[in-house]
């Protein structure tokens, strides 16, 4: 692997994958406070949507 020998010499490249992690991090926690606190009413008439 060529590009590893690359990013090795960019300064300060570890924190290219925290950065990411948290972004992935606070991603997931929206969503799966979205998901807990949705009106399950409305999620019902939402996953109708492609039948009607």
């Amino acid at each position: 692997m060529k590009f590893v020998h690359y990013l090795e010499k960019i300064t300060d490249v570890s924190i290219y994958p925290v950065i990411s992690f948290c972004i992935f991090g606070l991603f997931f926690l929206v969503m799966a406070t979205y998901v807990i606190k949705a009106d399950k009413k409305h999620m019902e008439e939402r996953s109708r949507i492609p039948l009607d």
